[in-house]
């Protein structure tokens, strides 16, 4: 085996799955920055030409840089890809790429629904899934969301914008054999690098080994930056308060806050969230003035570190940073003394770091999914002990419901939704809840997941139009269905037939009309009524029939006809009789007599006047 293989004593030793010394490393290029997915690119060499590749992608390998008596810099990750390129004197080179099991999550994607439960728990379940080592350092309480959905996004996208909206960020720390990713959102979860919280600056190599930790290039920026933020958003079960959400930085350099970034909807229900989304904006806005630029030979620093600068010609300079970006460079001087990079450092870093006193939010890059049109999903109770209801609404009473999507995997509900409506007003206005079992049309805010709302119901399958189609396409109308146990209805139809045109209307059981003034009926050939019985209650005014045309004819079969009147009863005649008959008898008037008739007639008063 070459001595090149042989890695005890070297700078840089690469442990791989493949065991030690079956690829030497001879350079390295890595970048890594807060709230980004680290890359280490390396280059290998193998006596092997037939590396087995299966044996390293998705498996851990590390990186062990010493630097003079400095602690061993360590750069952990999993294969993410992997290159032969060909040979070199009696060796092979390879090429790998390392990235964060974060990295993974990037690789798939889901569609899924979260109840109640913060940005940080849902961030916290989605990497505990994928089996992610995480440090939990933050310090913030983060409100609870009553429904956050993940939809048609990578598992990375969608911690990723959950995070930035909530002002966390991350970092990764190395050690052998593992990486652990470190959540964040305030100063104190940063900690000094251990052999490294102190670093010099030199504008020279002299007097300094090639090992030693120091920076030879320091620049400080300033950039103007927007330095007010304002939110608005709206929160329909109190649709008269004031959702505004502004916050605004300290900066005093000119037109520090003239200019404003506003932005509506803010994804929030109550101020204080507003406050909080919008303290993460703006954090995200400002924290890229006051940045530090440096270039040197500190391998041990990395992002979510603290280091402090000393001996820097500008006395302000010398204080301590927050390390926020790194790219380092390395290459092994035995495989260059071989082919030929002499005179360079083994190791060279550029650095970008911020003082500590400056807040650092991760800007807020990941799009939010949008739902390209409207979905339909099936009409579901609120939790599956109430799924044998056939209506199931809200308990504030806001006629809302839940539906299960068809894309859910996991059986979830959906939250509160809801129902759009032919009129709404305080009070009055068309009530129609959709039912149990329906298929409902689904509209999202903007294209918010986070928002929808029904529209309106379709047939399917399993659930048929009332009139069969298409022997009755000229029928219209609303037929409803008793509940609970189905089997009656209340209907209005429309028939549109040429020659049979009509309007029905059914009843299952009572039907009320109320009449505040006056009601007009034209028949224009026949009335029928039928059924059991009918009773007619004029509060105030009169009863008037007036026929135009035809005749009156009343059949009582069974029964008495009674009418009682407090004052008095007038019929009249316009033609020529008015007769009244029971049996053999009879009363007939005519304009000029009135006979009567009978087989005996009885008359009894106190007096009889005849003339």
């Amino acid at each position: 085996m070459s001595d090149i293989l042989i890695q005890d004593g070297r700078i840089a030793i690469l442990s791989t799955p493949l065991g030690k010394d079956k690829l030497a490393i001879t350079a390295l290029d890595a970048t890594e920055g807060l709230s980004e997915l680290f890359e280490i690119r390396i280059e290998t060499v193998s006596p092997d030409a037939n590396v087995d590749f299966d044996q390293l992608l998705g498996r851990d390998c590390t990186v062990a840089l010493t630097l003079l008596d400095r602690p061993k810099r360590h750069f952990n990750g999993i294969v993410a890809e992997a290159q032969a390129i060909g040979a070199f004197e009696d060796l092979y080179v390879y090429r790998f790429v390392l990235r964060p099991a974060l990295w993974l999550l990037t690789r798939t994607t889901n569609c899924r629904i979260f109840h109640h439960k913060s940005a940080l728990a849902i961030v916290s379940d989605v990497l505990g899934e994928r089996n992610i080592t995480i440090e939990n350092a933050t310090k913030g309480n983060y409100p609870k969301l009553d429904y956050c959905v993940q939809y048609r996004e990578t598992d990375f996208d969608f911690v990723s914008r959950l995070m930035e909206q909530h002002g966390i960020y991350y970092y990764f720390k190395h050690e052998q054999g593992a990486h652990t990713l470190v959540l964040s959102d305030s100063r104190s979860s940063h900690q000094a690098i251990e052999g490294g919280a102190s670093i010099i600056f030199a504008n020279a190599l002299a007097g300094l080994t090639q090992q030693e930790q120091a920076l030879f290039s320091w620049s400080s920026e300033r950039r103007f930056r927007t330095g007010k933020i304002e939110l608005r958003d709206y929160a329909f079960r109190e649709p008269g308060s004031n959702l505004k959400a502004t916050t605004q930085g300290s900066e005093r350099y000119a037109r520090a806050t003239t200019y404003e970034y506003y932005d509506y909807p803010g994804k929030y229900q109550n101020a204080s969230d507003g406050r909080l989304y919008a303290d993460a904006r703006l954090g995200a806005e400002q924290a890229i003035d006051y940045r530090r630029y440096a270039s040197g030979q500190a391998a041990n620093l990395f992002p979510g570190g603290l280091a402090t600068l000393e001996r820097h010609p500008t006395g302000a300079e010398n204080k301590q940073y927050l390390i926020v970006r790194c790219s380092h460079h390395f290459a092994d001087e035995a495989f260059r003394s071989a082919g030929g990079l002499d005179g360079r450092q083994p190791y060279h870093g550029n650095y970008e770091l911020q003082p500590v006193d400056r807040v650092f939010r991760a800007p807020l890059v990941t799009p939010r999914p949008l739902v390209h049109g409207p979905q339909t999903a099936k009409v579901v109770a609120r939790d599956k002990d109430a799924d044998s209801e056939e209506i199931d609404t809200d308990p504030d009473g806001h006629g809302m419901i839940k539906v299960r999507f068809h894309w859910d995997r996991e059986d979830k509900r959906s939250c509160w939704m809801r129902v759009a409506q032919l009129w709404s007003g305080p009070g009055w206005g068309a009530q129609f809840i959709p039912r149990i079992g329906m298929e409902v049309v689904v509209e999202f805010l903007e294209g918010d997941p986070d928002k929808p709302i029904v529209v309106g119901a379709v047939y399917n399958g399993g659930n048929k139009f009332p009139y069969r189609l298409p022997d009755n396409n000229t029928q219209s109308g609303l037929r409803s269905d008793s509940s609970k146990g189905h089997g009656g209805y209340n209907e209005f139809m429309f028939e549109d037939k040429a020659s049979s045109e009509k309007i029905r209307m059914h009843a299952e059981k009572d039907h009320e009309v109320v009449i505040r003034n006056s009601e007009t009926t034209e028949i224009g050939e026949a009335f029928s009524g039928g059924g059991a019985s009918r009773k007619t209650t004029l509060k105030q005014g009169g009863d008037e029939l007036t026929l135009e045309s035809g005749s009156r004819k009343t059949t009582i079969h069974g029964g008495k006809d009674a009418t009682t009147v407090d004052q008095s009863i007038t019929i009249e005649s316009l033609g020529d009789t008015i007769t009244l008959k029971t049996g053999a008898s009879s009363i007939k008037l005519t304009p000029s007599k009135i006979e009567i008739s009978s087989t005996a007639i009885a008359l009894s008063a106190a007096k009889i006047d005849l003339n």
